[in-house]
């Protein structure tokens, strides 16, 4: 399923977009779910990172569609954001800010519908993204691939990744292992959850783990070790 956000303050646009989407959902037989916003502030609000796509007009009244997507990037790193706009001029800025493409109005229906087949065919292909639900805060979606290791104490999960720290008690540790199951994650004690792909070191009862030694439970070493073995088999033949 792919589940699309469209912020546009033109109903006639807004409209025009959701029967392109519309259209490539019968043709392409795909679960689609839209939720529309007229405003950005309205949209990031309360922001959750579910969305696969994100249409966002330039020109919106109160905060515009270039302010928005950078307060949006530092919630999303990940979700696919095109820009729709009158002029050109403005959707360059875009890539400024991670734009996937821009659309300039009236918006075709093929745009569309290439764009959504390229979205939908990465999202079936590309390692799960970690959605860490921040109190207070928000969402914050990072990809499983930026993800150094997780480790967690008193119940809660304290999240290294390549974007920084973040500590969450939303889920569990093993609910998390269950969740990354099969994508290069594996225990290397109760307390971490590593991920192979940044394993750089391993010695005696310890892991250098993207700069960070870890220890090596004796009771977890032997299937660590093996793990750790065949992931950097996978990497050497550039899988």
């Amino acid at each position: 399923m792919l589940h699309i956000a469209i912020i546009e303050d033109s109903p006639k646009d807004r409209d025009e977009l959701i029967g392109h989407i519309r259209r490539y959902q019968k043709e392409a037989n795909q679960e689609i779910q839209i939720e529309t916003f007229g405003r950005a502030e309205v949209f990031l609000e309360n922001y959750k990172a579910v969305y696969d796509v994100i249409f966002m007009d330039i020109m919106l009244p109160g905060l515009n569609g270039m302010d928005a997507a950078q307060k949006l990037r530092k919630l999303d790193s990940e979700v696919a954001l095109i820009f729709t706009t009158d002029l050109r001029q403005y959707a360059l800025g875009g890539y400024k800010v991670g734009a996937l493409d821009y659309f300039l109005k009236p918006v075709g229906y093929y745009d569309v519908k290439l764009r959504l087949e390229r979205i939908a065919f990465l999202k079936a292909s590309r390692l799960p993204s970690i959605v860490i639900h921040l109190p207070g805060t928000g969402d914050v979606a990072i990809s499983s691939q930026d993800l150094y290791y997780v480790e967690v104490m008193d119940k809660e999960l304290t999240y290294h990744t390549s974007k920084g720290v973040y500590r969450s008690r939303s889920v569990g540790l093993k609910k998390l292992e269950e969740d990354l199951e099969g994508h290069g994650f594996c225990r290397c004690s109760s307390s971490y959850l590593v991920n192979l792909r940044w394993c750089r070191e391993l010695r005696d009862a310890a892991v250098n783990v993207a700069g960070d030694v870890l220890p090596v439970s004796r009771g977890m070493k032997q299937k660590f070790v093996t793990r750790l073995s065949e992931q950097m088999a996978r990497s050497a033949m550039g899988m």
